[in-house]
């Protein structure tokens, strides 16, 4: 007993001090400007004992005590070496510099779930730092991507209105073909308005399978991370102010090229002569002519001497509504913005304040528009830092007031006659009508455009919510659990009250308005204001627990893991209504009979119910997901990671839920500059990677359950007592999520010194069980059926580079980025009509056709102008053809003209960066090459009805020979429908869009503390930015912007100081 207490005393004391010679060691590594750099290698040399930094940098060894070399290093950074004794005391800070290279210097992308060393990842991201997101001045934060990120293109024209981004190419026909926005690492559903750009960090592009996948169904249009600001990693509190503004040109009325007013007159006589507007003149409705064509009957009535006809003609030809609009309502538009912002951290504590206000005045008069944003939030580190808690909170406030609509009316009207008093205008119906009807009891039936400025009252408001606490637990130093929740709100309003005094409703009021038996009026729509408003809400819940496990074994393997589940509820809620008879300074208004059919004022025979706004709508989107990413890095030299995510929500059908095939991706990579073989060689960073996966798309206006909208007949102008529901889409068990098949191959480099850096990368995307249309038996009660069955594919190209010529006292680099896209149907079953085809130039909605692009140019193929009457000619059998309805007749999607894509294929932007002294001066020239697109013309039919044309008027065929210089056909004796839509729908409208654009110039002056010690502040920016230049080059010469044909954009100007205390 005695031997066995001696050995037990023995053991306990042994053991007692073998564990007093273990010790603590934690630290946390950061770059020159104090940012984590996680993933950095730490290790005690000639031992085993190794750490790996974590998200925010830090790190924990535990070694018996003693004194060591520590050295860290980081891809992209100076390795360091330093002498440290355990145990230690405090936190000990390491920053490291960094090397001369470029491309791998200190980025670290985001997922949106984790954070990954540049280096380390296998997968395409395009970061933007703050400097580049801060490079361009505007109130919209997606504005900053633009030519400056590889893969993606800001389209333009009509076939932008439900696509304006996209990556890569597009990856669906018609359902929903928005990227993916996570800000702070959770999805996010609100206007992106109510993001401030000032708050923005970081911003990263995720274009392939093995960077998106991990968002699995909700990737496929590739997603955009943005980060936003954080505490900084310093003991002092970082104050931050910056103010700039904005002024933008007004819109350019004229940019549209329109025919002379004195021609537009000559035909408006000529037709009068024919006695085009007889009908007119006789219609029941009573509708409009123009003050010419009025000045003609009166002369022919006699009402008028020619002479006076002739006076009044004279000075329309003089006058021009763009001029007296212009001067008018225009204005330049300004965007004052201002943004203040603390940030700071203490041993165990980091905290960020911001607020921002954004003031703008639009370019028309007495509109303008405001948002107030803030954002907060504080982090803590609890229990030795195996706890951390963090709260952030955003709000965001947007009003809008709308007070002064454009006025519209004949090109030759007058707004103001020459002693500037207000000016009647042409609306709705004839000034012989509305002059017959005057001293009746009527509201004032003419329209005066100058008396109602500033009459509108149109008001917006919306608060957006977002309230994101977290939790994490760290079990190990190498395991984590995280639990993150965020709630998130959004509330719009707006009222749109037209008072009685604006034409609107004096019109709705008198056309509604009965006469009875014995004369008297009664007004079924009341006296008063009409009003209507709205409101929307919607608000999400989503939760989600994650692990993370990050384990160095050994020197040479990493292996970082991640899993988790995330659960979302997102809800909607929509209320519309409308009021008459509403005084808004009591709030009360006047109810109306909805359902009874009213004769028309001006048309007895006419009966028409008053129209309700009344409507209700509600949505409910539930997702439920599990995901897993596993990377692993062998030597710092070879990469490989896994992804994987299963989604299942309340849109799929059953038979999709039931099977939940999850979306997954594998990448490789290889840095080949870390091996013998090229120590020695000029090419001190060489990186070859690889991926291939998975990822899917969601379209939330389908639901597998059978779904119906209620309506009132009334709609639809028959049996007005009675309700219906409209069928919105039949049942389908089958309906699931579209899925994209990616595979990149890419290569990174970087020469000796930086001198040149970039990286290639190929592509390939294959996007199959596409939501398209296919034709049904009508007994069905459909015409067509949606379904997962369409196919197309993506292959292309992006190119980045970076040269550095100079980075002494002169600083200058270049950065060129160049993508090229090619896409093409593989399967689509319902084949487009000829007509659909020739509208896509001016379409939002694509229209498939196997083996082509989904946005195409086709036209009727063009064989010029007849030389006897300068009619438009095409071919029929082969042969030049004035047969009109022959060749629309024989037009077949195999025999129209197929010109090319109606997108860019190749796109990109050139930007040059100079710095010397404080100054920098930075350029981007952007270009967009392989497409097409069709420019406007001359619309005889409708010039012959009494409307306006177009420029190429003045163009036109007018005799033999003239077509040798022109391909603008004449004009008709007569308006030929036939005739005119072979011309509008011909090859000689088609024109390349290749062009070449000055983008932008950023011109800045910069203080330091450092170099002018006499500043009451550490740093200081004096800015001026300049956007929309115009076009350096372009393919065609007609003239106009091949990306802006209807309206031309807007240069503005800015200046702008930030202050850093």
């Amino acid at each position: 007993m005695k031997r066995y207490l001696i050995c037990l005393l023995l053991t306990v004391c042994l053991g007692h001090s073998l564990y007093s010679q273990v010790a603590v060691l934690k630290g946390r590594v950061t770059d020159e400007s104090g940012l984590a750099l996680p993933g950095a290698f730490v290790r005690l040399m000639d031992t085993d004992y190794t750490a790996l930094c974590d998200e925010s940098g830090s790190f924990t060894l535990e070694a018996p005590a003693g004194k060591y070399s520590l050295t860290v290093s980081y891809i992209g950074m100076e390795p360091q070496e330093l002498s440290v004794e355990f145990p230690a005391a405090g936190l000990l800070e390491i920053r490291l510099l960094a090397q001369s290279l470029d491309l791998s210097a200190v980025d670290v992308v985001s997922t949106g779930y984790q954070q990954i060393p540049k280096e380390r990842a296998t997968g395409s991201f395009a970061h933007l730092d703050q400097e580049l997101v801060q490079r361009r001045v505007g109130a919209n934060v997606l504005d900053r991507l633009e030519d400056v990120t590889s893969g993606l293109i800001f389209n333009q024209g009509p076939q932008a209105a439900n696509d304006p981004i996209t990556i890569r190419g597009r990856s669906t026909i018609f359902s929903n073909s928005q990227p993916l926005i996570i800000v702070d690492n959770f999805p996010y559903d609100g206007p992106m308005e109510n993001i401030n750009p000032n708050d923005v960090a970081s911003i990263t592009v995720l274009k392939d399978a093995a960077a998106s996948s991990i968002w699995g169904a909700r990737a496929g249009n590739g997603v955009i991370v943005i980060t936003t600001h954080r505490g900084r990693e310093s003991q002092a509190l970082q104050v931050s102010l910056n103010s700039n503004l904005t002024v933008t040109e007004p819109r350019d009325l004229f940019h549209i090229p329109q025919m002379s007013i004195p021609d537009f007159i000559g035909i408006e006589e000529q037709l009068f002569g024919s006695n085009f507007y007889r009908a007119l003149e006789t219609n029941a409705n009573k509708p409009k002519l123009s003050p010419v064509v009025e000045t003609l009957i009166a002369r022919r009535d006699g009402k008028i001497s020619p002479a006076e006809a002739d006076a009044r003609i004279a000075g329309y030809r003089q006058a021009d509504i763009r001029r007296d609009i212009e001067s008018n309502y225009l204005q330049p538009s300004l965007n004052q913005q201002y943004a203040l912002a603390l940030r700071g951290r203490g041993k165990q504590h980091s905290y960020h304040l911001s607020l921002g206000y954004d003031q703008s005045k639009a370019d028309l008069i007495d509109n303008s528009s405001s948002r107030w944003t803030m954002a907060g939030g504080n982090q803590w580190k609890f229990l030795g830092e195996r706890l951390e808690a963090g709260i952030d909170l955003n709000l965001a406030r947007q009003q809008s007031n709308t007070r002064t609509a454009l006025p519209n009316g004949y090109a030759y009207e007058s707004l103001a006659d020459e002693a500037g008093n207000p000016g009647l205008v042409t609306q709705l119906y004839s000034t012989r009508y509305i002059e017959s009807v005057e001293g009746r009891g009527l509201l004032d039936w003419r329209y005066i455009p100058l008396n109602e400025i500033g009459k509108l009252d149109h008001r917006t408001e919306a608060y957006d919510i977002r309230i994101s606490p977290s939790l994490k637990w760290n079990i190990t130093p190498d395991l984590g659990l995280g639990i993150y929740y965020q709630y998130w709100s959004n509330l719009s309003s707006g009222r749109i009250r037209n008072s009685q005094e604006l034409f609107y409703t004096r019109d709705l009021i008198n056309k509604y308005t009965q006469v009875g038996t014995d004369g008297a009026l009664s007004y079924p729509v009341p006296m008063g204001d009409v009003l209507d408003i709205r409101e929307n809400k919607s608000y999400s819940h989503t939760f989600r627990p994650q692990l993370t496990y990050a384990k160095v074994f050994g020197s040479a393997h990493f292996l970082n893991v991640l899993a988790g589940a995330e659960i979302k509820d997102h809800q909607g809620l929509g209320f519309s209504d409308r009021f008459y008879g509403y005084q808004d300074d009591m709030g009360s208004s006047v109810p109306v009979d909805w359902i009874s059919r009213y004769p028309m004022y001006f048309n007895p025979g006419s009966q028409v119910s008053i129209l309700s706004a009344q409507s209700h709508s509600g949505t409910t989107d539930r997702f439920v997901s599990y995901y897993g990413n596993v990377g692993y890095d062998y030597r710092h030299r070879y990469f490989l990671t896994l992804s994987a995510r299963k989604d299942q929500s309340n849109i799929f059908g059953v038979e999709a839920n039931r099977r939940g095939v999850p979306l997954w991706s594998v990448g490789g990579a290889w840095i080949l500059s870390e091996e013998k073989f090229l120590s020695g060689s000029n090419m001190p960073f060489l990186k070859l990677r690889a991926t291939y996966g998975y990822s899917g798309n969601v379209d939330k206006r389908l639901s597998s359950d059978v779904t119906a909208r209620y309506v009132n007949f009334l709609f639809y102008d028959v049996l007005p007592q009675m309700r219906a529901a409209v069928l919105v889409n039949p049942p389908n068990p089958d309906l699931r999520w579209e899925k994209i098949r990616m595979s990149n191959l890419a290569l990174d480099w970087e020469t000796q010194n930086g001198l040149f850096a970039g990286s290639l990368e190929y592509y390939a995307k294959h996007a199959s069980d596409l939501l398209g249309e296919y034709s049904v038996p009508a007994s069905s009660g459909q015409t067509s059926f949606t379904g997962n069955f369409a196919e197309t594919q993506t292959r292309g190209i992006d190119l980045s580079m970076n040269v550095r010529w100079f980075r002494k006292s002169f600083g200058w680099s270049t950065n060129l980025l160049l993508s090229q896209v090619r896409e093409k149907v593989l399967d689509f079953e319902k084949i487009p009509t000829v007509n659909n085809l020739l509208g896509t130039a001016f379409s939002a909605a694509p229209q498939p056709i196997v083996g082509r692009p989904l946005y195409g140019i086709y036209s009727y193929h063009w064989a010029g102008l007849s030389p006897d009457k300068g009619n438009p000619m095409g071919y029929l059998d082969g042969e030049a053809s004035e047969d009109y309805l022959g060749m629309s007749r024989a037009a077949t999607i195999e025999n129209l003209q197929y010109h090319g894509p109606a997108r860019p294929t190749v796109f990109g932007a050139l930007r040059n960066d100079f710095s010397y002294r404080g100054f920098a001066l930075s350029v981007n020239i952007s270009y967009r090459f392989g497409y097409y697109y069709k420019r406007r013309s001359i619309d005889y039919f409708t010039l012959l009805r009494g409307e306006i044309g177009h420029g190429d008027f003045d163009r036109r065929w007018q005799e033999p020979g003239d077509e040798e210089f022109t391909q603008i056909p004449s004009l008709p004796a007569t308006a030929d429908t036939r005739r005119n839509a072979f011309y509008s729908n011909s090859g000689a409208l088609i024109e390349k869009g290749d062009h070449i654009r000055l983008n932008d110039i950023r011109l800045s002056y910069g203080f330091a503390k450092d170099r002018q010690p006499w500043l009451p502040f550490r740093s200081a920016q004096l800015y001026g930015y300049a956007h929309n230049l115009g076009i350096l080059w372009k393919a065609s010469d007609d003239g106009l912007d091949p990306d802006y044909q209807t309206s031309k954009p807007l240069r503005s100007v800015s200046f702008g100081l930030q202050i850093d205390f």
